[in-house]
């Protein structure tokens, strides 16, 4: 396992982008899995689900055999791989990784001391697509979710936004286990295409984009918008970054912030928010008609009021942050 994985040099979500609103406690990060010969894993575009890929292992399981030392490995990806197409099985490889990782606390230890001398408890769980540690001690809690990935480069099928902020640096892709719907027979093949680096780069240096990025977290945070998932908000900027210079993010807070809640609310109330990397894919798919009205009228009504806003000058602070989850 310690040969397979190698964590990415590169955390994903709010800690990675520099947007969070309180003390960070909650980290996400990828672990690259090194997978012997991977240069000949044939990444196949998913046709029944958009954003997706099947990874066909035949000639990477092809070489292990014939080459002396892969025999452990070989005997491994025999239980992880479908026999009959030699597809990666998203399901099989999750539960070995599972296996490991709790043999792994079982068989070393769930006790580690931090660099301050607190004595952290691991618990392990797994939450959708993540692998999570939790280490707890009578101070605080962390929780770091480890994402499976497995890397592969750029295909000639990929359809990608055509933009010249990124498109020199889309290197490097991952194929992540993350579940999805669709036909029930191919499913258990899927694995979602991500590039975080891209996403981080894209985000990076952009005048105001942060600030408002936080101020957008904590206003979702006051208005119990709790299906308002980060990565739907990440979504929006990475399309306003393509869409605008980079000059618009020298606009004053206010208005980027009112502009991007205008952008959110007109997302939601057309039931659709785009996924970055393949246009075809609607993340709100995931959401119930219910979950996506209610965040439609949410964002409406936090958009109008704040815009009511700007036409009463003796509007107090306090009044104002209401509006916003202060940390």
């Amino acid at each position: 396992f310690i040969l397979l994985c190698k964590i990415n040099n590169k955390s994903l979500g709010s800690y990675s982008n520099n947007v969070r609103i309180k003390y960070p406690s909650e980290f996400d990060v990828i672990f690259k899995l090194s997978v012997p010969f991977s240069k000949y894993i044939n990444v196949e575009e998913d046709e029944d689900r958009p954003g997706y890929v099947n990874l066909d292992f035949e000639d990477v399981m092809e070489e292990m055999y014939e080459c002396n030392g892969y025999t452990d490995a070989y005997n491994r990806f025999v239980d992880l791989v479908d026999t009959n197409n030699n597809y990666l099985r998203r399901s099989n490889l999750q539960r070995w990784l599972k296996d490991v990782m709790e043999t792994c606390l079982d068989t070393f230890g769930n006790q580690v001391r931090g660099k301050w001398g607190h004595l952290y408890t691991l618990i392990y769980s797994k939450r959708g697509l993540a692998h999570t540690i939790y280490a707890k001690c009578s101070k605080h809690s962390i929780s770091i979710d480890f994402v499976p990935g497995i890397c592969f480069g750029p295909t000639e099928w990929m359809q990608l936004p055509h933009s010249r902020k990124f498109k020199h640096k889309c290197d490097q892709w991952f194929a992540v286990p993350k579940p999805t719907s669709g036909p029930k027979g191919t499913r258990r093949y899927a694995f979602m295409v991500c590039n975080p680096k891209v996403e981080h780069d894209l985000l990076l240096g952009r005048q105001n984009l942060k600030v408002v990025f936080r101020l957008l977290k904590s206003l979702r945070n006051a208005y119990g918008m709790y299906r308002l998932k980060s990565y739907f908000l990440t979504t929006a900027f990475l399309w306003e970054i393509q869409i605008q210079s980079d000059r618009f993010w020298h606009n004053p807070l206010h208005i980027l912030l009112e502009h991007m809640l205008e952008t959110l609310a007109s997302d939601f109330a057309d039931g659709s928010l785009p996924y970055f990397w393949n246009k075809d894919l609607n993340l709100l798919d995931i959401l119930s008609d219910d979950d996506i009205d209610e965040l439609a009228y949410k964002l409406g009504r936090a958009h109008e009021t704040l815009r009511q806003y700007k036409f009463e000058p003796n509007l107090s602070k306090k009044r104002c942050l209401t509006h916003f989850e202060l940390p």
